[in-house]
């Protein structure tokens, strides 16, 4: 998971908050698109909790770190606000067969976490393996497994995948290639950019 700086609101965004009585679902369509852009531009482009790519289009969610049910007083604080990917809702609500468990934003639904991915330390939290398991470190990396789904398998297997790429690598090109990943390119991060590997074998 990566840290996320947060800029600042849209123009559009702030002025449509000043309507009276107005709910984040009540927003203006436009307002939401450009809300979300910005939450994508901020994220390059992949999600706030897995990593995956994702666009401004209906497969991303707007989600708030703090559910709407329990904390209406930051329902449309922008800080509250990140851009996640459906999480296996669409299938779910198609009935795709055979469909996998639900992560990110569709799993968390209306529970809270200690740690998001607008605190500093959140990078330290989660240990990925060449085998695209992940493990908690600690109990704020194990909330964050358990209640945005990170270890279901088909995460698992888009990491294995993503990892196994860098398989006939050199150590001075993997080297680069980790530096790389650090940055946006054309304001976009690489989907998972998973910086530290471990061994499969060596469990914390």
């Amino acid at each position: 998971m990566k840290h996320i700086i947060k800029t600042i609101p849209p123009e559009e965004f702030i002025e449509n908050c000043k309507t009276p009585g107005v709910t984040f679902s009540s927003l203006s369509s436009s307002s939401k698109r450009a809300l979300k852009e910005r939450l994508l531009e901020d994220q390059g482009f992949i999600c706030c909790y897995c990593g995956c790519r994702i666009i401004n289009d209906d497969g991303t969610k707007i989600e708030h770190i703090k559910c709407q049910k329990r904390h209406k007083d930051l329902a449309l604080c922008f800080d509250n606000m990140l851009a996640s990917c459906d999480g296996g809702d669409k299938d779910r609500r198609n009935k795709v067969k055979p469909p996998h468990l639900l992560h990110c934003d569709a799993k968390k639904g209306d529970d809270d976490i200690t740690l998001s991915p607008i605190n500093k330390s959140i990078e330290k939290q989660i240990i990925y393996f060449d085998d695209g398991t992940v493990k908690g470190r600690g109990e704020e990396g194990k909330e964050l497994i358990r209640v945005l789904g990170l270890d279901t398998g088909y995460l698992v297997s888009q990491r294995k995948n993503i990892i196994e790429s860098y398989t006939n690598f050199t150590q001075d090109d993997l080297l680069d290639e980790l530096k790389w990943i650090t940055e946006k390119h054309n304001g976009k991060y690489e989907p998972f950019c998973l910086r530290t590997i471990h061994k499969s074998s060596f469990k914390y």
